[in-house]
């Protein structure tokens, strides 16, 4: 991390085996490594027209944990033949995000619509989505006036109302890695690495409407207030396969290349919903008792896309390093089946909107690695930067991470420090058609390798 993550040339290090295997082979002993991490998220989210609001979380972990087994075969051109296993960290999904303002419209009228679609078609309220318009029902946010089905904003759906939203993130995704590489006459480094993922990721948030003025007077008659919250957990396992390849042109100079196959997931989602509802009626103010949803559970496959990287660098004697890798990656290419566990048209129908929906939001991208190590006698010196394309269709900035880090080198042991700090962008929306909150992402990753040689 401390030279930007630019190591897929290069090789010999743990963490770049799930970049490009062929790196395996260039270790030279046996090893056991160790990183424990710390990481620090900073977010600074605005509704349009209303003032930024920042939020922090930090989170300890470990990187990787892993053992390579060097051997290295006699009378033979091939030079080494290692293997690899051990835990990669993927991805880190900790962060926290407030916001409020004012906006138009409501999650009500979202609600409600659906309450009209269902009653409208012929059902009734046992009927209404359980994790939405059922819970407005249940707690009289909509009801039936003169056989007419209504909600306090039905005269006026964009009013605009007061909103305040807070969502934090947990959770991390870790690869166990299987490794093999061998080095033929220290010209030509292969590798293959088995990958098996593993998805844990949990959302709790909540999102909070009230009219400035409340009360029968207020922009909206009788509302009051609203509470809506989400509790979502995904877990899950996949596979995919690494396989790498690099080049010496000559004792400085290296090329390499990797392709990764789809990653092919299993993944449950379990997830609630509550829901509060204040209003105001000439008898006075009532608010209602909070409102549980079921628990609900939904098994599905999602098959990420392939990506294929290029790298070459530049070894200056014993003097250090220079290096850089291109990352392609088609983010349209993530496809769900969601009828893999329980086939139905209704499935059928979900899938191919939602399917259809990411090829339209997102686009094929661009990561570049930049880096390199200054080496004085056992102490190493190390920058990078990392510029990682937008998936977002039409978005064509980059996010930014900037690393530096240093270490020690021994006969038998190894220190390594590195820190990164990236710069990204996104938005937020609590329901369809909300008004969007948009986000700055500051995040700073601390770690630390420890390296034995056996």
């Amino acid at each position: 991390m401390g030279a930007g993550g630019a190591f897929g040339a290069l090789g010999a290090e743990f963490g770049a085996i799930s970049q490009n295997p062929a790196g395996l082979a260039m270790f030279r002993t046996s090893e056991l490594v160790i990183t424990p991490a710390l990481k620090f998220s900073n977010t600074e989210t605005q509704l349009s027209n209303g003032s930024p609001y920042t939020d922090d979380k930090s989170a300890f972990g470990f990187d990787n944990f892993g053992m390579v087994f060097n051997t290295t075969p006699h009378n033979s051109e091939w030079k080494t033949f290692n293997v690899a296993i051990g835990l990669n960290r993927q991805n880190n999904y900790h962060q926290s995000i407030f916001y409020e303002g004012q906006a138009q419209g409501s999650i009500m009228n979202e609600f409600f619509a659906d309450a009209r679609n269902t009653f409208a078609s012929g059902g009734t309220e046992e009927d209404l989505y359980p994790f939405g318009s059922g819970l407005a029902w249940n707690t009289n946010a909509i009801y039936f006036q003169n056989d007419s089905l209504r909600y306090d904003l039905y005269d006026n759906p964009n009013a605009t109302l007061n909103r305040s939203q807070s969502l934090t993130t947990y959770g991390r995704m870790n690869e166990m890695i299987l490794s093999f590489a061998g080095n033929y006459d220290e010209k030509l480094m292969v590798g293959v690495t088995v990958g098996v993922p593993f998805v844990n990721y949990r959302i709790e948030g909540e999102y909070n409407e009230d009219d400035p003025a409340g009360g029968l007077n207020g922009n909206v008659p009788y509302f009051d207030r609203l509470t809506y919250t989400e509790y979502l957990r995904t877990e899950g396992v996949g596979v995919n396969l690494k396989l790498g390849v690099i080049y010496k042109i000559s004792q400085a100079l290296r090329i390499g290349g990797s392709f990764h196959t789809p990653t092919a997931l299993r993944l449950t989602d379990t997830y609630s919903n509550t829901f509060q509802y204040a209003y105001e009626d000439g008898s006075g103010p009532v608010t209602s008792a909070v409102e549980d949803s079921p628990e609900g559970t939904t098994d599905y496959r999602l098959r990420t896309p392939w990506r294929a990287m290029a790298s070459a660098a530049l070894v200056i004697k014993k003097n250090g390093f220079l290096s850089a890798d291109v990352e392609w990656v088609d983010y349209g290419a993530n496809r769900y089946n969601l009828n893999a566990q329980v086939p139905s048209a209704e499935n059928e129908r979900i899938e191919r909107e939602l399917n259809n929906e990411i090829q339209r939001k997102y686009q094929q991208a661009m990561n570049v690695r930049v880096g390199g190590e200054l080496a004085v006698k056992k102490f190493r010196f190390r920058a990078g930067v990392n510029l990682n394309g937008n998936p977002e269709e039409g978005m064509d900035d980059y996010n930014v991470g900037y690393s530096v880090g240093a270490g020690v080198r021994g006969n038998a042991f190894y220190l390594d420090l590195g820190y990164r700090r990236s710069t990204g962008n996104g938005s937020v929306a609590p329901y369809a058609g909300a008004p969007v909150a948009t986000t700055d992402v500051v995040s700073s990753d601390v770690l630390m390798t420890l390296g034995f040689k056996f």
